[in-house]
């Protein structure tokens, strides 16, 4: 009845909050309710068969003015789902509002975001049983989330990496998160670091979790700076570790002793 126009104009103007849930088979996401719904701070999209959610070139749909109020955007359960289109260039403007990207049960997506994407406000990012993801992140993506204080990454079995290098980055560029407090890193089982540079700094990090990553050895290779963590959980059935020495060697010795276990 919305999509055929059966309702004024204005009068789903003031919803704030809007949750599309689809039938398996359902291939075409209904950019006219976006359209009807300008002002919408939430958007939920679950359950859909289609490739991409913001991707407009074959559609005749007037793009401008759409999501600029948009907060928060969840995707669960698109197991077709191949791109999100963040980097779409009509869509570029409401990144800058953006504070929580969860995305989750997105076992065709390969790229969360291209490298051309930024975030200059996200706060909060979940990713979830995304099995074809062998990284989260760019390093140009990364160095945009300044305002990012929580990270859960989750049960993506593919993952080898969070941020990956770019071909001309040099080995010495450091990445900072100057305001994560909150990392959770579990049951990625081919997780083998965090990022492969030479530096990496969580100057705010309070709370690390490191969980069924069993081929994580540490999460930098170089240098690693989280002077605000005194502890970490590496194991979900015991108390976390306290950090006598530096986190890298900390989870160094722990990933022998796990190493030594299972060979004897």
């Amino acid at each position: 009845m919305i999509k055929r126009g059966e309702f004024q104009r204005n009068f789903l103007h003031k919803l704030q909050v809007l949750t599309l849930c689809f039938h398996i088979g359902s291939n075409v996401f209904p950019y006219e309710i976006l359209q009807l719904a300008p002002n919408i701070e939430k958007l939920v999209v679950c359950d859909g068969s289609f490739k991409e959610i913001f991707c407009f070139d074959s559609l005749n749909v007037d793009e401008a003015g759409l999501l600029l109020q948009l907060k928060v955007l969840c995707l669960d359960s698109l197991p077709e789902l191949v791109s999100i289109g963040l980097e779409n260039s009509w869509i570029q403007p409401l990144l800058g509002n953006l504070e929580t990207l969860e995305v989750i049960g997105c076992s065709s997506l390969k790229d969360l975001v291209p490298s051309t994407v930024s975030f200059s406000n996200l706060t909060y990012l979940q990713v979830e049983r995304c099995n074809n993801l062998r990284h989260l992140f760019a390093s140009s993506t990364a160095r945009s989330l300044g305002q990012l204080k929580r990270m859960e990454i989750k049960r993506c079995d593919s993952i080898e990496e969070i941020v990956s290098k770019e071909g001309d980055e040099s080995h010495e560029n450091e990445i900072i998160f100057p305001q994560l407090n909150c990392l959770k890193l579990e049951e990625l089982r081919k997780l083998r670091s965090f990022y492969k540079g030479s530096l990496l700094s969580f100057p705010s990090l309070e709370e690390l979790s490191v969980i069924y990553c069993e081929w994580m050895e540490t999460l930098c290779p170089g240098t690693l700076k989280a002077d605000k963590l005194v502890q970490v959980q590496l194991e979900e059935s015991s108390d976390a570790i306290k950090l006598e020495n530096d986190l890298n060697s900390t989870m160094r010795e722990a990933f022998r002793e796990k190493v030594c276990f299972q060979l004897f």
